[in-house]
C-alpha cells in the first residue's frame, strides 16, 4: 500500500505522518525507514516550515535525514539562488534514495518528497518508493509556496507531485483540520 499526504504549508502533514510512523513501529515486526526530507524546523516570514518527522530512537528505525537541507522558496533572493538551493537539497535528497535502495526495508516513510521533485528525479524516487512494501509519503501541494522567481521549480514541484499521486493507491488531501 502506497499513501501520499498533500497539503499546504501548516494543514497537519507531517502530523498525521508521525501518527501512522508511531502505528507502523507498533504494528510490524520489521525495521522501518524514514527518509527526511525535510528541512529543520524554522519560522520565515511568519510560516512554520519543516521539522523532522521523529526525533526519538527505536530499535526498528533507521531514520536517513540532513540539517543541511535549504528552504529555496523561502530563503532565496532570485531565481538563480533559488535553483542553486534546490539543486543542493536534490544531491542530498538523491544520496538518502541511494542509500535506501541498497538497502530497503518493507515499510517507508519520506518526509516532504516534494523538496525532492523540485529538482531530484522522480525515477531515482519511485525505484525507492518501489522497493518497500508499504509506504507513507507527505508533501507540499498548495500556494502558499508558490513564488520562485521565475525559476520554474514550483511549477516542476507540482507537476512531478500529481505525476506520483497518480501512482499512489491512496492520496489524501489535507486541508488543515487536523489538531495536535
Amino acid at each position: 500500500m502506497r499513501t501520499l499526504i498533500l497539503g499546504d504549508v501548516g494543514t497537519g502533514k507531517t502530523l498525521l505522518t508521525k501518527r501512522l510512523l508511531r502505528e507502523a513501529l507498533e504494528e510490524t515486526d520489521g525495521m522501518v525507514t524514514v527518509l527526511d526530507f525535510a528541512p529543520p524546523a524554522k519560522v520565515i516570514s511568519s510560516l512554520r516550515v519543516g521539522g523532522f518527522l521523529t526525533g526519538e530512537e527505536h530499535p526498528r528505525l533507521r531514520h536517513l535525514k540532513s540539517s543541511l537541507i535549504e528552504t529555496p522558496r523561502l530563503s532565496a533572493r532570485d531565481g538563480d539562488e533559488l535553483i542553486r538551493l534546490a539543486e543542493h537539497n536534490r544531491r542530498i535528497t538523491g544520496a538518502m534514495l541511494r542509500e535506501f535502495t541498497r538497502s530497503p526495508t518493507e515499510v517507508l516513510f519520506v518526509n516532504d518528497v516534494s523538496i525532492h521533485l523540485q529538482r531530484g528525479s522522480q525515477g531515482s524516487l519511485w525505484r525507492a518508493l518501489a522497493a518497500a512494501e508499504t509506504v507513507v509519503a507527505n508533501g507540499y501541494m498548495g500556494e502558499r509556496l508558490r513564488m520562485d522567481y521565475g525559476s520554474g521549480v514550483s511549477d516542476r514541484e507540482q507537476v512531478l507531485m500529481r505525476r506520483l499521486a497518480a501512482k499512489m493507491d491512496r492520496v489524501i488531501n489535507l486541508r488543515g483540520d487536523l489538531k495536535e
